[in-house]
């Protein structure tokens, strides 16, 4: 994708917010922010990536691009190599006990 691609902005996604109380790139990048915090136990870490998709990234390196937050899942389970719970007890301790940062 080009740079001007990036800076227009993403496509409206069914998870985007209906109102229009942040701009929207400080929207995308709290909502990067909680994505963080949630794959923070899986050693996962994402960025954004041109303000249109989310780059993945794995402890040992790996990568990958995802244009939506569930091909990001999708994407996180393949570089595990396992299925991810979002009602895993070991992640919802992880979330109990981690301060907001929103």
């Amino acid at each position: 994708m080009c740079g001007l691609c990036g800076l227009l902005g993403e496509d409206l996604h069914w998870s985007d917010p209906l109102g229009d109380e942040l701009p929207r790139r400080r929207e995308r990048l709290r909502r990067i922010a909680a994505i963080n915090q949630v794959l923070a136990v899986f050693r996962l870490k994402v960025e954004d990536f041109q303000g249109a998709s989310y780059l993945l990234l794995g402890a040992t390196g790996k990568q990958a691009l995802a244009s939506g937050l569930d091909q990001l899942w999708q994407a996180a389970e393949i570089m595990l190599g396992r299925p991810l719970d979002p009602l895993d007890p070991k992640l919802l301790d992880h979330l109990e006990h981690t301060p907001c940062s929103l």
